[in-house]
């Protein structure tokens, strides 16, 4: 059992309780244009050159004595086999690979060298995306051993999978991290590509069930963070039982430098983040509506 991973990130603190280990896998089948990552949507292996990095650009070319297509302005982001090979050599990583092929049992040993961690601080392993549930094969192959050996499991997620996964789920996972992203079907189809239903019926499901969920809600400009948005999200939570402790989020810019990372128009790069004062507005809205919120 093998799966692709895009990054595995340490000493996480906002990824679940205690210190977390982050694993991001590669694929997802929603096209939310505000994702901040951007190399984690496709599941074919992509590669990235940081020009600042690159000898060959910042310097001259006869500066960089490997054979590199970096030098003749070649394009970034085929899983090309040359790119490869420049990923081992480059003298100043400039060039880097999205995307690693891991077997289950080797993703799990890499995540065991942070053991010690997870035990001090009652921390553990999150799978993150991407969506992890794209690749849910390899993600409960390697829950399985974790989970054997004691490791703390959560997962994020979009929570657009097949519904009949969920009972698989939650018998792996200690603590779900569920970005709710809208609550009207319209909005959400027009802006992400598919419908809503399925992710709203997971979510009901989990609540259902006795694992740990935190419901998140990134507040995108345009997308989800007028009153009337607010009202219908609010509304729909209502309807949730038990009730989630929401935890808001506001949309940020970070993944604009990934632009030139990945030859990769990012839509929201212009897009104004959200005002202190516009959130201080939305949390006593939904305050107001009966919601708990994370402080």
């Amino acid at each position: 059992m093998s799966g692709r991973v895009f990054d595995i990130s340490r000493a996480c603190v906002h990824d679940g309780p205690g210190l977390r280990t982050v694993v991001y896998l590669k694929g997802c089948h929603l096209d939310c244009p505000w994702c901040h990552n951007v190399e984690g949507k496709s599941f074919e292996p992509e590669f990235s050159l940081d020009e600042k990095r690159c000898i060959a650009r910042t310097v001259n070319k006869r500066a960089c004595t490997i054979d590199c297509p970096m030098k003749d302005n070649r394009p970034v982001g085929s899983s090309d086999a040359v790119y490869a090979r420049i990923v081992s050599i480059c003298p100043s990583k400039a060039v880097k690979l999205a995307g690693r092929d891991y077997t289950a049992g080797a993703l799990v040993e890499e995540l065991m060298k942070d053991a010690v961690f997870f035990k001090q601080t009652k921390g553990g392993v999150t799978f993150s995306g991407g969506e992890p549930m794209a690749q849910y094969e390899f993600l409960f192959a390697c829950a399985d051993e974790l989970g054997s050996r004691g490791v703390h499991l959560a997962m994020e997620t979009s929570g657009f999978w097949n519904g009949s996964l969920v009972k698989d789920v939650t018998k792996r996972f200690d603590f779900i991290l569920f970005d709710l992203k809208h609550a009207d079907p319209g909005k959400f189809k027009r802006f992400v590509g598919v419908d809503n239903k399925v992710v709203l019926g997971n979510l009901v499901q989990l609540l259902g069930s006795d694992i740990e969920v935190e419901l998140r809600i990134t507040l995108v400009p345009g997308f989800n963070d007028s009153d009337d948005d607010i009202k219908v999200i609010a509304g729909f939570i209502k309807t949730l039982n038990p009730k989630p402790v929401v935890r808001l989020l506001p949309f940020h810019r970070l993944a604009v430098s990934k632009q030139a990372l990945f030859r990769r128009e990012y839509p929201y790069a212009l897009t104004p983040v959200l005002p202190a004062q516009r959130l201080s507005e939305i949390v006593l809205l939904l305050q107001d509506k009966g919601i708990k919120l994370f402080r």
